[in-house]
Order: structure tokens, then sequence, then C-alpha cells
């Protein structure tokens, strides 16, 4: 109980196992599996399991349900917007270009840039970084340019709303990723992770600390044909708010 106090975002089985066995001294691996199994068997009303093989106690979890259901109150259609209550909170454009950069750099995009805001304009918003992988002149093989887009959250208790937009962007780019934050609670990681497997999706955390991100890579993008109609229509859109992205992109 102690360790899962000491871990609000909850913990695996396995980790959770490690934890306790490092501070039982010369209590037998066996007795101390047992004790555990029982332990999350019986007090169920203190202790949830909030994915495979995870759990927290109950309590941070009604805390977080309190906290959504006072941003997102019933009937409402639409995610109410998230009000940090630190006035120097880190902000999503802390990360666009250190993310752009790493995209570069792991050959996801030959050239990679912010964008984010509503530059783009209509209904399927616009991506907080967008990059473009083509062949090099020194490339034997050529081949056709794919479009990569990312959204990125700051906020661990957004993953469902950077999921939706990373969805709509496969419209039309060939890569999407989500981007957040390593502090996201397990339980939201572990959907995040099948969803973003399911779909095709890819998905990174990284550090609250925009000098050091520290991006990891926990699902990779697969490449998937966009729809050209839509394309060509961001293309355009682009055109005509960010030109010189455009050249520097295309």
């Amino acid at each position: 109980m102690e360790v899962l106090e000491a871990n609000p975002q909850g913990m695996r089985w396995t980790d959770l196992l490690a934890a306790v066995e490092a501070t039982a001294g010369s209590t037998p691996h066996n007795s101390i599996h047992g004790g555990i199994h029982n332990l999350l068997t019986t007090r169920t009303s203190e202790i949830v399991k909030v994915a495979r093989g995870t759990y927290r106690l109950a309590k941070f979890v009604e805390a977080e349900d309190a906290i959504t259901g006072l941003q997102e109150p019933a009937g409402s259609s639409s995610p109410v917007a998230y009000e940090a209550p630190e006035p120097d909170i880190l902000a999503e454009q802390d990360f666009y270009r250190s993310f752009a950069e790493w995209l570069e750099e792991n050959d996801e995009a030959t050239v990679a840039s912010a964008l984010g805001g509503a530059s783009l304009g209509g209904k399927w918003g616009t991506p907080d970084v967008i990059g473009v992988l083509k062949p090099r002149a020194q490339d034997i093989f050529k081949f056709e340019p794919q479009i990569v887009t990312a959204e990125i959250k700051v906020v661990p208790n957004q993953p469902v709303i950077a999921f939706g937009q990373a969805v709509a962007y496969r419209l039309f780019s060939h890569k999407s990723y989500i981007v957040v934050p390593n502090s996201t609670n397990s339980d939201d990681m572990s959907r995040l992770k099948s969803l973003c497997s399911i779909h095709g999706v890819g998905l990174v955390t990284f550090a609250l600390n925009k000098y050091q991100p520290n991006y990891s890579v926990i699902v990779l993008a697969s490449v998937a044909a966009p729809d050209m109609f839509y394309v060509n229509s961001m293309l355009e859109r682009l055109k005509a708010s960010e030109p010189g992205l455009l050249n520097k992109l295309f």
C-alpha cells in the first residue's frame, strides 16, 4: 500500500512486486508474490485495476475523475479548455521545434518545422509539427514524398483529444504522431498504446523539460496512403498562410 501511495499514477504488477521485494529483506519470493496477489484481490475497494496488469489506489482514480468532471460538464459535447493553476506552466509551443528536430534526427522526416496554431483553418485543425520525408540526391531508390504530422500535448490528462486530432491528420498525411508527457497515467497510456497500434498512429512520450525533453518512441507510426483530395486541400491552405514553409518542405 505504501508503494502504491508513492506512485499515484499507478504501477504494473511486475514493478510493484520488485518494489516490495526491494524492502522485504529475507522474505521468500513466493511469500511476497502470494501476499501481493491476496492484497490486490481482496482489497478491491482500495485498489483499482486500471489496465492490464496495472494497479492504482482508488483515491487517486476518484480524485482524477472529479477533476475531469469539473473540466467536462455533463451534457457538454465538446471538451472544456484546460486551465493550468500555475501561471508559468509549459506551453505546447515550447516543444514544437525540438520535436521537429527529433523527426529529422530519426529519419522520420528529411525536413520538419513547427506549425501549430490555426494557420491552416478547416474543420480538421492544424498539426503542431509538419514534416516531409523525401529522397535525397544520393539516394539510389527515389520514392514519393511522405507527409508526417504530429500533435503535441503538455497536459497529461488530454490523451483522447490528442488521439482524435492525430487520427484526423491521417486524412492528409502518410504518418501521424501523438506526443504526450511521460507523466500520463498508466491507464491512459495503456489505452493510447492499444489505440495507436490498431490505427497505425505513432506514440511518443517526453519529459516536461523544454531543454531536455528526451523523446521516446512507444509505438512507431505506420505508413498509410492519405486521401489526395485532403492532401491538396491542406497544401493549398498552407500555401495561402505559410508560403515560405511550403517551399521549405517541398
